[in-house]
């Protein structure tokens, strides 16, 4: 390589290195404030809490992050699990309790108005009539109802927590999840407990602490992900290729020939992600070729079923799955797990949170990808398009049960069956 070009290489590498923060580890410090009126206090900056947070006592003193209330909250926003009864019920006894005895206005999705256990119920008629909501259809009425809640309250599964996350692209209140769902790992709440052979009552409890201030809080990182679509590439289908009269019979007719176009990258707005971020093969019968760019250096490529990049959140979801390990929430990081890939050698690896990820497909590739966002909003990327992934500074909140590290372990043993065995048996000379 010439010196110039060698200068050349030298300058890029240095510019790279100005354009990327390799931060290790994710500041809150600007972005303390989540909804109307909750506010973080972090540790690190407040080691006098009766200075920081007068009249609060600080559950889970190890924990970074604290909830305290610039004021008393007024308005909850309730999320429940559609088509279950029994979450239904539980719904409608919790938002009784907080209109009717804590004197809360409560803030409901529209579906949850036409569901006939509430639309029907005589006795939830009063506490009914008080419930706001938005607009069904009108996404400014939404914006405009979401961004008046104080608290969440989510009653579900994982993937109530998810749909929650998805209404919220920037700040979001903090979420107490009560666990009435499938799985529940990211619920560390019970709505209520078994007491000799009857059921009491227990989610007052913890959403009194919750309302006091105080609770510790697991910042559950999210991923921002957005599609880079290039113009300049367009393919035909394969039906295409087999009637094109000039198509060459030594050709393969499902290599997908480009034809080429004045260059044009076109970037969507971001999606921010909570568990992960998924780029397969969808129904073609062709390996995935995606190649794989860190701060825009090519890294490697994938050639298999597809790739999932994961937050810490999402580490116990697909991720695990497809054999990669589990990471705490509370870790800057994010997870690129390939899915069957058809290599031996292929394993998952962890990169720091500060790096830029994209997944792009080789424009040589047989077949095009599809992406799907926790699961949702999924569509079809061809040749040339990518996805940029980067991590958000927009984090969520979870109010912790026993404390941020015990939470999470316990969902390990309970959820997972974490390296559950029976014991050896002892040695007996």
């Amino acid at each position: 390589m010439a010196t110039s070009d060698k200068k050349i290489e030298a300058k890029k590498r240095q510019l790279l290195s100005m354009k990327y923060n390799q931060r290790s580890q994710v500041d809150f410090s600007d972005k303390r404030v989540c909804g109307p009126k909750a506010q973080l206090l972090e540790n690190s900056i407040s080691n006098d809490a009766k200075t920081s947070a007068p009249g609060v006592e600080l559950l889970d003193p190890s924990c970074e992050y604290h909830l305290v209330w610039r004021s008393s909250v007024e308005k909850i926003l309730v999320i429940k699990k559609f088509r279950d009864v029994e979450v239904t019920r539980k719904f409608m006894e919790l938002t009784t309790w907080l209109v009717e005895e804590r004197g809360l206005t409560v803030i409901v999705e529209p579906a949850v108005l036409m569901e006939g256990t509430v639309r029907d119920s005589d006795a939830y008629s009063n506490t009914r009539g008080q419930l706001i909501s938005w607009e069904d259809g009108i996404e400014e009425s939404q914006v405009d109802c979401l961004c008046e809640a104080d608290l969440i309250v989510c009653i579900g599964g994982d993937g109530t927590l998810l749909y929650t996350s998805s209404l919220f692209q920037e700040s979001i209140p903090p979420i107490v999840s009560f666990h009435m769902g499938s799985l529940g790992f990211l619920a560390p709440f019970q709505f209520t407990k078994t007491v000799g052979s009857a059921e009491k009552n227990i989610y007052q409890d913890y959403l009194d602490k919750a309302l006091k201030g105080g609770v510790s809080l697991t910042m559950r990182l999210r991923i921002e992900c957005s599609i880079v679509t290039d113009h300049s590439v367009t393919t035909k289908t394969a039906e295409e290729c087999l009637l094109s009269p000039d198509q060459s019979l030594t050709q393969n007719t499902f290599s997908l020939p480009r034809k080429k176009w004045n260059k044009k990258l076109e970037m969507s707005k971001g999606i921010l992600v909570m568990n992960d971020l998924v780029v397969d093969r969808g129904p073609n019968a062709y390996l995935s070729n995606l190649i794989v760019y860190c701060n825009e250096r090519e890294m490697t490529s994938v050639q298999g079923d597809g790739i999932i990049i994961a937050t810490p959140t999402g580490s116990t979801a697909y991720s695990l799955a497809a054999g990669a390990s589990m990471v705490h929430p509370s870790v800057p990081c994010m997870l690129m797990t390939p899915i069957c890939p058809h290599s031996l050698s292929f394993r998952s690896i962890v990169v720091p949170a500060g790096v830029e990820l994209k997944i792009k497909v080789a424009p040589g590739s047989r077949n095009s990808a599809w992406v799907s966002f926790d699961g949702r909003n999924r569509q079809e990327i061809k040749q040339g398009d990518s996805v940029v992934i980067t991590m958000s500074e927009w984090a969520v909140p979870c109010v912790n049960n026993t404390g941020h590290v015990t939470d999470w372990f316990d969902s390990l043993a309970e959820c997972l069956h974490w390296n559950q065995r029976k014991e050896q048996k002892k040695f007996n000379p």
